[in-house]
């Protein structure tokens, strides 16, 4: 008999989709163990609070469907606002707001970003001053609320991009390396710097990180052209639900 694939002992390899949601629960464990936050991991769930205002900052990621008796436990371990995030599509779940189905896209290894739009540039965020500016852009880019990132995280699998129009921080973009994949995160753009090219320039850093790898990322209706124009596809829609304060 085939496996589902969404068992816990399946290789992350057996599939994009499994290596996406494992990667996506690392990052954000991590994030949560470096703000001095708390991780649960279970049969198919990993829980990761980092205590944020910043509801993608805390973010419970089920590695496959959700099973309905396992919400209680879910909203139960966190103390405030957070994300819950599942590759299945869904329906409504008792206490938590549907807030989507974001396409899961992926990005085969190789190729070369274009040149950079003409006043452009992107570098990779090297010290905790440059992290705070980073956090600054992604709040109000987003927006959501400001959540400082932990310095902690420099110099690991996390890695944080930022561009400039002009030399004014305008874009960010985050990728996570793991599980044979690139997790492309933390997508953002000022406002009134958006069409200069910044933002797009951002994600093409951050995907190509490790570009002997594939990229993933959860897209919205919004982004997916631009995504698919770097050579990304789309795979399937999840589901996204979230609750407030």
């Amino acid at each position: 008999m085939l496996r589902t694939g969404w068992e816990d002992d399946t290789p992350s390899a057996d599939t994009i989709a499994l290596a996406a949601m494992r990667v996506m629960a690392d990052r954000a464990a991590a994030l949560a163990e470096a703000a001095g936050g708390k991780v649960r991991r279970g049969p198919g769930l990993v829980l990761a609070d980092a205590g944020a205002a910043n509801p993608f900052h805390n973010v419970a990621t089920v590695i496959g469907p959700v099973d309905p008796a396992a919400v209680d436990e879910i909203t139960g371990f966190f103390g405030g606002v957070f994300l819950l995030i599942s590759p299945a599509p869904a329906a409504r779940l008792p206490v938590l707001e549907l807030m989507g189905h974001p396409p899961l896209m992926v990005r085969p290894p190789g190729g070369r970003a274009p040149r950079p739009a003409p006043g452009v540039a992107v570098t990779e965020v090297p010290d905790g001053a440059g992290l705070a500016v980073f956090d600054r852009v992604l709040s109000a880019g987003y927006p959501v609320p400001h959540s400082p990132t932990p310095a902690d995280l420099l110099g690991g699998p996390t890695r944080f991009f930022l561009a400039t129009v002009d030399g004014e921080p305008a874009a960010t973009a985050m990728a996570h390396v793991g599980h044979g994949v690139v997790d492309v995160e933390a997508v953002a753009a000022l406002p009134h710097l958006r069409g200069r090219g910044a933002g797009t320039a951002a994600v093409w850093a951050a995907t190509l990180a490790a570009p002997e790898l594939p990229a993933v990322l959860l897209a919205s209706d919004d982004g997916v052209g631009i995504y698919r124009r770097m050579g990304y596809l789309a795979l399937v829609r999840g589901t996204a639900w979230w609750r407030g304060q």
